[in-house]
């Protein structure tokens, strides 16, 4: 279902973005040379960017927009938003999940509503870069925990960084749950950073079977980077606040969608 080259261009506009917005501004021909592509690719880059307000076009180049917004909030705050539809997400999810299989779960506050849901699954094998998704198995006691290894993000009670992401490249597992800061039609799920956009492709690359959990409240929004069209997904659970015709539109993208 993964299209490769649209992942590849993802990768590269991220890039682009994250050195326009360390450097200040570029030009075309200096684009073109350092990812190796022509300028024509790179000015439709640029294009697919400025349309979403991420760089600035000027004659010739990009510069970076005035300040780069950002709406992350850290993972202790978010665990009270939509605590009860988060619930509901995490027991559907745990709902598609077999005994004996191999999970990849990242953190977030609603994965760490699907590990609370696991307690009545047994011989599972859960694989996380998230402390408290790995506080929550130790107590339910039940299941065997790998962590990922890596710097910790204290906002997030996670880690993060090469190390971790050299684990995942030798992960293969039956099923991957991720979350979302941002999702949408037109750019996919979106992530905070270039960094977070990178980490969770990394996730997204350990198995076939992908699903996402998100509250509705994460539809029709754009985080700063798009980490990957919405369609490498596989299944798609969220809450019943979702609107009628978006659900529809996800499920012509042939995606197996859950509202409860």
């Amino acid at each position: 279902m993964t299209n490769n080259l649209d992942l590849m261009t993802l990768e590269r506009q991220d890039q682009i973005v994250a050195l326009v917005n360390d450097v200040g501004r570029i030009t075309v021909a200096e684009l073109s040379e350092r990812f190796g592509v022509s300028e024509t690719t790179i000015r439709r880059d640029l294009s697919s960017l400025a349309a979403r307000y991420l760089i600035r076009r000027t004659h010739g180049g990009v510069m970076r927009v005035g300040t780069v917004a950002t709406t992350e909030i850290p993972i202790l705050l978010r665990q009270g938003k939509f605590a009860a539809e988060k619930d509901r997400i995490g027991a559907a999810t745990a709902g598609l999940i077999q005994n004996g299989e191999t999970l990849l779960v990242a953190g977030g506050s609603t994965g760490l509503a699907v590990a609370q849901h696991l307690s009545e699954h047994s011989d599972l094998t859960v694989i996380t870069e998230s402390l408290l998704v790995v506080q929550e198995l130790l107590r339910q006691g039940q299941h065997r925990l790998i962590m990922l290894g890596g710097s910790v993000d204290p906002d997030e009670q996670a880690v993060r960084g090469t190390l971790a992401r050299q684990m995942l490249e030798q992960l293969s597992v039956d099923k991957v749950i991720i979350g979302a800061r941002a999702v949408s039609l037109a750019r996919g799920i979106s992530a905070e950073t270039p960094e977070e956009a990178e980490f969770l492709r990394a996730f997204l690359n350990c198995g076939e079977h992908r699903i996402l959990v998100t509250d509705s409240s994460k539809f029709h929004l754009s985080a700063l980077v798009t980490l990957a069209p919405l369609n490498v997904i596989n299944t798609l659970v969220t809450d019943n606040n979702l609107d009628d015709e978006t659900a529809q539109q996800i499920r012509e993208l042939d995606i197996y969608l859950i509202t409860v």
